[in-house]
């Protein structure tokens, strides 16, 4: 077991998080098999008052696996490499997670999307006196503690994995990827310039719809939609340029195609907002995708609903500025001060 001060603090925010939504799990079963809102009996309220309280514990067991998140991407990219022989950043850490890394990272990222989606269920619910989202979202949220208990169960794995007197070699993990020049100057087979076409285009659109459905309207549906599409698509294509490509300005080498590195001090730690822009987009866009769906046979909320995805849109258009701020004005310098990009 890696038992470095940080990961304490990591199982100990998981494990607390997780307790809370085991306890507030059984409540909402309870409200899922008896809720009757048109009922004043003794049961009903009781219940209601318990729903109020599960409604707390899960919006800070919310915020607690937010923290640990926070707390674990920070270990990986700035802390973790110093206790691992041979690993300089995030990438020789997880080399000794070995393939750990990647389901750790994936069940993080899932927990916290599903758990979003709840709570902004669960906001809607308690913003009205009769509740009317109460039933429905104590069913979706009995979805909540197996991937919770999954990520922690992953989490422990994980770190049990790591043995601090095995070295790694991140670098040979970055650049044994290619086998020769021309590889190193493709993504997937596909051209740098076609992967910065495609990111310029997916961003002036993204944009652009953001604006527009960011706006005060009757009824936007079908913006907000598309609006959820294209932030996947932009994702799917930010991520391969900003690593590839556009890291190349920040590092001052090509081809060191090495997500993690953006987190050290010697990049000026632009992997934080980078990486928070891209979270954002990403939690932003799967709720705005996802909300209007569940909550179609509500019309009650169908305008809280349309303002929470106009206030999703003003935020992916805000984080999609701070992204390409970052991401953009190194090329931007370097081709003011050498006449040329990195690549010719």
């Amino acid at each position: 077991m890696f038992w470095h001060p940080l990961f304490l603090a990591i199982i100990s925010a998981d494990l607390t998080a997780l307790f809370l939504l085991l306890a507030t799990g059984i409540t909402f079963l309870q409200t899922a098999l008896h809720w009757q809102p048109f009922s004043a009996d003794r049961r009903q309220l009781s219940l209601e008052a318990r729903v109020e309280t599960a409604s707390i514990q899960g919006r800070v067991a919310f915020r607690l696996f937010l923290f640990s998140a926070f707390l674990l991407v920070f270990g990986i990219a700035n802390l973790f490499h110093e206790d691992i022989p041979g690993a300089m950043c995030g990438t020789g850490v997880c080399q000794a997670m070995a393939a750990g890394s990647t389901k750790l990272l994936i069940y993080t990222g899932l927990l916290l999307l599903t758990m979003q989606l709840w709570y902004e269920l669960d906001r809607l619910n308690t913003a009205r006196v009769e509740m009317p989202l109460t039933a429905p979202n104590a069913r979706f949220f009995l979805v909540i503690p197996p991937v919770a208990l999954l990520t922690v169960k992953q989490t422990v794995d994980t770190f049990a994995g790591i043995d601090p007197y095995q070295p790694v070699d991140c670098c040979a993990v970055v650049y044994d990827q290619f086998t020769s020049l021309t590889q190193a100057g493709t993504t997937i087979g596909l051209p740098d310039s076609l992967w910065i076409g495609g990111f310029i285009v997916l961003s002036l659109t993204m944009l652009g719809l953001s604006i527009a459905a960011g706006r005060p309207a009757a009824d936007s549906g079908k913006l907000h939609t598309a609006l959820a599409g294209i932030s996947l698509l932009w994702l799917l294509v930010a991520m391969p340029t900003l690593v590839n490509i556009l890291s190349a300005y920040h590092y001052g080498v090509l081809h060191h195609h090495c997500p993690w590195c953006l987190f050290l001090p010697e990049h000026a730690m632009v992997g934080y907002p980078l990486y928070g822009a891209v979270c954002v987009i990403a939690m932003e866009g799967f709720t705005m995708g996802c909300l209007p769906l569940i909550t179609p046979k509500n019309p009650s909320v169908h305008r809280q609903v349309q303002d929470r995805c106009r206030r999703a849109a003003r935020r992916i258009a805000a984080a999609e500025i701070l992204f390409l701020i970052v991401a953009l004005v190194p090329p931007i310098l370097w081709r003011l001060r050498y006449g040329v990009w990195m690549t010719g």
